[in-house]
């Protein structure tokens, strides 16, 4: 009974709180249209005085803005570069001081290493001149074998391109050997000073040879232009004398006689051939009259030097002179001396063995004469007469 009891009043209960949670949700339910609203839980009260929010770090560029404040690739990739590029641009410098550093050391010409540094470039420039004539030489076969306008007008172009190449090459290797020779007479005199111009003379004499050269074979293909031209005259032409045809040649304008053969319709082609062919030659032959002109003034200007250096040359060649005669006496005499060091060496062996034999008769004669032999002077009258003193004690 007691158990049934303490059940219902336990029932009880729980109906009693179960009134009052659904009064008081009422209550509040009521509530919510008066006064102030509710927040939800985890919100902040706005009337409380908030801290002050602390400040915003600024906001990069695109370019510098960090991705997710993680790697990245593009940034890596462009400082590299520009690292690379730093360290190129170093080495660029360090080689282009390099290379100011060694052209002020050969260019140095008052120091011996830098003198002979210039003459082996020298040298190989003068070689380079040589190398240039020949194909000047083979570019004017050309000229003269092509019989096709456009072909000979190639032909001109590369021979005036490199006429002006070795035109301007001459002009810088002689300021360049004018260099050596003011370098030289700002020296002391001495044997180092003697054996530089000696040097210096040789290398311009070396390249007078060179543009000699280089005159011959314009002056040869000036020759052959001429002969070439005046062969082409004489089939439009055929009675015209020698003055008519240097007349042509020299003449800068278009010369009568083919104004005369292009009016007859019959010799109009072959006139008209002639005449492109004439006007080219004439074009050759005016570049090389203006190239033999400029090679015999350098011709004339290194003479002028080489002459100012004569007695250099001269002594040159004396020196040589008389270094070969030496040389033939000192041969002379080596051969000399060679014969008699041998004879002295007989001599001194006789000598020796004279002296030999001479102390060994010595030594014989001390020996015999020295030591008492039997039959040798006092020694047998003393040996008698110790026989006899023996004999008469005895008797």
């Amino acid at each position: 009974m007691s158990y049934s009891f303490s059940r219902d009043r336990t029932a009880e209960l729980r109906g009693s709180a179960q009134l009052n949670n659904n009064s008081y949700s009422n209550q509040n339910d009521e509530e919510d249209g008066f006064g102030p609203n509710r927040r939800p839980m985890g919100t902040t009260n706005p009337y409380l005085q908030q801290p002050p929010a602390p400040p915003q770090p600024a906001e990069l560029p695109p370019q510098q803005r960090p991705h997710d404040w993680g790697y990245s690739p593009n940034q890596h990739t462009s400082e590299r570069e520009s690292y690379e590029m730093r360290n190129q641009q170093q080495q660029q410098q360090q080689q282009q001081q390099q290379q100011q550093k060694e052209a002020l050391a050969a260019n140095d010409l008052s120091t011996t290493s830098g003198f002979f540094d210039q003459i082996d470039r020298l040298k190989y420039d003068i070689d380079a001149i040589n190398t240039r004539v020949d194909q000047i030489g083979g570019l004017h076969n050309s000229a003269l074998a092509s019989f096709n306008e456009q072909q000979s007008k190639q032909t001109a172009r590369e021979l005036e391109k490199i006429k002006t190449e070795t035109q301007q090459k001459n002009t810088l290797i002689k300021n360049q050997i004018q260099e050596l020779e003011n370098s030289n007479s700002r020296l002391p005199n001495n044997p180092d000073t003697q054996m530089r111009r000696s040097q210096t003379a040789a290398l311009k004499k070396r390249f007078l040879d060179t543009i000699q050269r280089y005159q011959d074979v314009e002056r040869n293909y000036q020759l052959k232009y001429r002969q070439r031209i005046e062969r082409q005259i004489r089939i439009v032409k055929p009675d015209a004398s020698q003055d008519e045809v240097d007349d042509i040649i020299d003449s800068d304008d278009t010369p009568q006689v083919f104004a005369q053969s292009l009016m007859s319709a019959s010799r109009q082609g072959q006139s008209k051939a002639v005449l492109s062919e004439v006007q080219t030659r004439h074009d050759d032959i005016k570049h090389i009259e203006k190239t033999i002109v400029e090679l015999h003034q350098l011709f004339m200007d290194m003479q002028m030097m080489v002459e100012q250096q004569g007695e250099v040359l001269n002594s040159v060649e004396q020196n040589a002179d008389d270094t070969a005669v030496n040389l033939k006496e000192g041969n002379s005499q080596l051969t000399r001396a060679i014969a008699l060091a041998k004879s002295t060496r007989a001599k001194k062996w006789c000598c020796l063995g004279l002296c030999i034999g001479i102390c060994v008769m010595i030594a014989i004669l001390v020996w015999w004469f020295g030591f008492g032999h039997v039959g040798v002077g006092g020694s047998s009258s003393s040996s008698s007469d110790n026989n006899s003193n023996t004999n008469s004690t005895a008797t």
